[in-house]
């Protein structure tokens, strides 16, 4: 009985000093934000709010007409500020910690976006793994403001569009804001945002007829990859480019490609890569300057064959993978050089390796990586490997010339 009672009291003093819900928050009193944007103004900062309508999200349809999710834009000398100001407009709280997406105005990722960066990293109610996007040449509120058609929420369609695109296409960059700051904080390397922009009519977009057409007037396309030095967007790299930087990082899950026919120029055979793997390596020359070598191993799929070429013979698949060899060392080789020329932005990592490989010789250029960057040799090996032709041997084409 003793112990039952000493039991009881423990109970309650345990009762009387660990925390309770004292915190908490009612769904209904919060405004929950999807995505956020932030432009330059001369006044700050103009912060756009995408905030759920919850009371719409899973009608099929509405009674009044009204749109799945509501903008809010204020402007502040900071940007929590702003978010304080659009309480004004708000009639709930806002909520931050479910936000999908990041989108910054071209203007101000030019100006830089260590402002915004301090908000985001300093503030405890935003977690880091958001995505971060840069609006090409527009506005951060013009994007907020499109409504999207297959997926009710706009930031969600953001979202789930940067994964799939990334996965498939491999001309998009993936970052959220702990990979941003990694970059931006580690030596010998700068970071990348991937890009955004509103196709179409902006002003029928933002009106909810753009949910009631097959073509929608306005839609949300990703543009590329948008290239940094340190916190200043410095210029945009476009689909091959891309491309490019995505195998040096090893982000390639799976892209298309094609190689040219034998013995033609308009007849190709399509290229499903499937597997990419990057080794890169630096080695220092009699003078001691730093020589990059990038080795890419790819696996690769035939999934169009637009050409009569026997594929039973062993000399045409090597034929296909010797073109597809010489085109990656080609063409990633010349948009490496194209990089280093124009912008002197190492988005590559060559830097890092360097750090890794000869922390003396690394001594020598950091200081000045982005100048000397732009004249470092650069080399590119592939090598490729052609593992499956498709469930027929021989394309339709030449079956039908044999007949």
């Amino acid at each position: 009985m003793f112990i039952f009672r000493k039991a009881i009291w423990l109970l309650l003093i345990l009762l009387l000093i660990l925390p309770g819900c004292w915190s908490r928050k009612e769904l209904n009193e919060l405004a929950v934000v999807a995505a956020l944007g932030v432009d330059t103004h001369k006044s700050g900062f103009l912060v756009t709010a995408q905030v759920i309508n919850s009371s719409e999200i899973g009608k099929q349809r509405s009674s009044v007409g009204a749109t799945p999710v509501v903008t809010y834009q204020a402007v502040g000398i900071t940007i929590p500020d702003a978010l304080q100001r659009v309480l004004s407009q708000a009639p709930r709280q806002l909520y931050l910690s479910h936000l999908r997406v990041l989108v910054l105005g071209e203007a101000l990722a030019r100006s830089g976006i260590s402002d915004v960066l301090d908000y985001v990293s300093r503030s405890p109610d935003l977690r880091t793994d958001f995505f971060m996007l840069v609006a090409q040449h527009s506005k951060a509120r013009d994007v907020l403001n499109v409504l999207t058609s297959f997926e009710p929420i706009p930031a969600n369609s953001l979202f789930s569009s940067i994964l799939v695109s990334h996965k498939n296409w491999a001309a998009t960059g993936m970052v959220t804001l702990q990979q941003y700051i990694t970059e931006l904080e580690r030596a010998g390397s700068n970071p990348i945002l991937s890009g955004v922009r509103v196709i179409g009519s902006q002003a029928v977009g933002y009106s909810s007829s753009n949910l009631k057409k097959i073509n929608p007037d306005a839609q949300l396309q990703h543009a590329g990859i948008a290239v940094f030095k340190k916190d200043k967007l410095v210029g945009w790299l476009e689909e091959s480019k891309s491309k490019t930087v995505n195998y040096i990082l090893n982000e390639v899950s799976t892209t298309i490609g094609y190689v040219p026919c034998p013995g033609s120029e308009n007849e190709v055979v399509g290229i499903e890569i499937f597997n990419s793997d990057t080794k890169m390596d630096v080695k220092l020359d009699q003078r001691g300057i730093p020589q990059f070598t990038a080795y890419i191993h790819v696996e690769a799929n035939l999934n169009a064959v637009q050409c009569a070429i026997d594929l039973s013979k062993s000399k045409n698949i090597d034929y296909i993978q010797n073109q597809l060899k010489e085109k990656l060392e080609v063409v990633i080789g010349n948009n490496i050089r194209d990089v280093q020329t124009k912008y002197g932005a190492d988005i590559f990592g060559f830097g890092e390796v360097l750090h890794r490989e000869y922390p003396k010789v690394w001594a020598k250029y950091r200081n000045n990586w982005d100048t000397h960057f732009k004249t470092m040799s650069v080399q590119i090996k592939a090598f490729v490997a052609v593992r499956h032709i498709g469930s027929i041997i021989q394309p339709v084409r030449r079956e039908i010339h044999q007949r």
